[in-house]
């Protein structure tokens, strides 16, 4: 049986240093373990003064390898072995040590954590204490008494200490005093996204030493860490983040005050306090889990690589109100609205399902009824009746023939039935390619909260931006999918499902909705027209500009073997040149087939009038074209 105590001051002068002694033997020395002081988790006592005390349990001691157990210890430059022991048992309820009163002699020291399970008892004690004030000889020091079995000893210095052979191995306890930093949901500002399910995302840096926290919504059961840093970085400008192969190189916050930045070769991220051990693009979350990064100096981590983030994390202040203007009304210079007869669109949807929200949600005794889901099918128009009503956060979720796919320029527009240019009743927009991950466009509004716009009141569209309902009826909002590029449950070019979701535009933070900046989005409200069922956004279609074509489409030039005009045609198309007998076929934009004939001429007449206006695809025989309907 056998203990080493071995301490190592920094920074101490000869005049005050009391412990501390240097040892030297003549024993052979067959290896050396070497630590510093940036090495120990648990520091006990006060004072400027530190050292290392390093309790070495040899193999005949634990009944396998060898094994110091280290703690750091500040005083105030008086203290003595016995302080020191006596501060970290107090500390550390695994460590145990036994000095009867008036002894120089310790009857037994232990170590147990659980995973570690030491003691030495008896009295061959490798060192003793003495209580000796002499110049030469400080208070408090240790003096070998021998079994030389169990150890190796090399003279050492105040910057390193040698402890044990190369075999054996260092445990630095962790303080089970110190608990994780967290934060909880109710604390956290900033939420993004959007989804019945929540997780939260701290990050901590530490040059300078700060901890932020955002709240992430999210739809399904099946999100990765990368996914709720992706919406962050969508939704949150002072964000951003890179990383690859599951590893994350960098996160920085950049407000024009604050710039910070997280890099450096040892990433740590715990997932609910624990060690994530999947890379952020594989680990999933759950509902209430928190993700906590940085870089492992900036907490502690024991030997299970478990990190305890000791910085508080605080909730990240929301972004700071914008006077980012944006296009204006139909007609005014860069608007951006997509019309309903716009030749580039291919077509539009092909089913829609409504769950109706109330005509007042504050007062909920009222559904909204107004219209059926039959009007969020098809072409939209000029008509303000021809729409269904959702009520105060009702819901829209509208299906295609064949996907959305992300192209150039918008991808798709959503309609709406505003009387005029002010009366702007507005929705989310959110897309998915599996019907069960939807991701909502960050939509923005400046528009001012002091005062709650009424049912008949005006809303600005340059203060907008992602919200349906801007324009007014027979102009889109138009949408890029790319804006959503990098999820993980998102396909941008397979989009199958648009879900369109009422703002309840009431500044009433019990009810508010929320713009991609956490600031209430001011709408006509209360909107609850009880004669006629309408309350909220009312619905009129979506219109595709990008999605499936057939391979080898191009313009018909004027001398292609197939050639057809006008185009664009508005009642009747002309294809000339055709050879007889051959079959001439018009499908619209999604593949369906809409016109078909036998060519009993080298003309071929095609009545195009009761078409909706789009793009459809013309073939006649090995030749294909576009044709464009107005």
């Amino acid at each position: 049986m056998c203990l080493l105590l071995v301490f190592a001051a920094f920074g101490l002068s000869a005049q005050n240093e009391q412990v501390r002694h240097y040892m030297q033997t003549n024993e052979l020395v067959r290896g050396t373990r070497t630590a510093s002081a940036n090495d120990v988790r648990f520091w006990v006592g006060t004072g400027t003064h530190e050292v290392l005390a390093s309790v070495f349990f040899c193999a005949a001691d634990t009944g396998s390898a060898a094994v110091g157990i280290v703690y750091g210890y500040r005083h105030n430059g008086t203290a003595t072995i016995n302080d020191m022991l006596t501060a970290i048992a107090a500390a550390d309820p695994n460590f145990t040590y036994d000095l009867p009163a008036g002894s120089s002699f310790i009857n037994s020291i232990g170590y147990n954590n659980g995973t570690y399970n030491h003691q030495i008892t008896g009295g061959n004690m490798m060192y003793t204490f003495y209580n000796n004030n002499s110049p030469s000889y400080p208070s408090g020091a240790l003096d070998a008494l021998g079994d030389n079995d169990c150890f190796e000893i090399t003279q050492w210095n105040p910057d390193t200490w040698d402890v044990c052979g190369p075999n054996d191995s260092l445990y630095y306890p962790f303080d089970p005093n110190i608990t994780d930093a967290t934060i909880n949901e109710l604390d956290v500002q900033y939420w993004v996204g959007n989804g019945e399910n929540a997780a939260i995302v701290a990050v901590n840096w530490c040059n300078p030493s700060t901890t932020k926290a955002w709240g992430v919504m999210y739809d399904g059961d099946s999100a990765l860490v990368a996914d709720l840093l992706q919406t962050i970085a969508i939704y949150d400008s002072r964000f951003s983040y890179t990383g690859g192969g599951g590893m994350i190189y960098d996160i920085q916050f950049n407000d024009g005050t604050e710039h910070l930045s997280l890099q450096g070769n040892w990433w740590m991220y715990n997932l609910n306090g624990y060690m994530a051990w999947l890379g952020y693009d594989q680990q999933k979350v759950a509902n209430g889990d928190v993700i906590k990064f940085g870089d492992e100096m900036c907490g502690v981590t024991d030997d299970y690589w478990q990190t305890y983030w000791t910085d508080p994390v605080l909730p990240v202040a929301l972004p700071a109100s914008s006077t980012e203007q944006f296009d204006g009304v139909v007609g005014s210079g860069g608007c951006q609205a997509i019309k309903f007869d716009n030749p580039a669109i291919l077509g539009w949807a092909t089913n829609c399902t409504v769950t109706r929200g109330p005509l007042d949600i504050a007062s909920p005794t009222t559904m909204a009824f107004y219209g059926n889901e039959s009007a969020g099918v098809g072409p939209s128009s000029m008509s303000t009746a021809d729409v269904v009503s959702l009520g105060d956060q009702g819901v829209a979720v509208v299906t295609f023939d064949q996907p959305i796919s992300n192209g150039e320029g918008y991808d798709f527009a959503v309609f709406e039935n505003a009387l005029n240019s002010t009366f702007l009743e507005l929705a989310f927009v959110e897309v998915s390619s599996d019907g069960v991950h939807f991701y909502r466009f960050p939509s923005v509004s400046n528009t001012q909260t002091n005062t709650q716009i009424a049912n008949a009141g005006s809303v600005d569209a340059t203060n907008l931006k992602n919200l349906a309902g801007k324009y007014m009826v027979g102009w889109g909002t138009p949408f890029d999918l790319a804006e959503l590029a990098g999820y993980s449950n998102l396909d941008i070019n397979n989009i199958t499902h648009v879900r369109i979701v009422d703002v309840v535009g009431t500044i009433d933070p019990m009810y508010a909705s929320i713009d991609k900046n956490g600031h209430i989005i001011n709408d006509p409200y209360p909107t609850n027209f009880t004669d006629n069922g309408t309350g909220g956004f009312d619905f009129s279609g979506v219109a595709v500009m990008n999605g499936w074509t057939p391979s080898s489409i191009h313009e018909i030039p004027d001398d292609a073997s197939v050639i057809a005009y006008p185009n664009p045609c508005q009642n009747t198309l002309y294809v000339n040149q055709v050879p007889m007998g051959e079959t001439v076929t018009l499908c619209n934009a999604f593949g369906q087939l809409v016109w078909s004939g036998v060519a009993a001429d080298t003309q071929v007449r095609i009545n195009m009038q009761d078409l909706p206006a789009g793009i459809y695809i013309l073939k006649a025989g090995n030749q294909t074209g576009k044709i464009v309907k107005r």
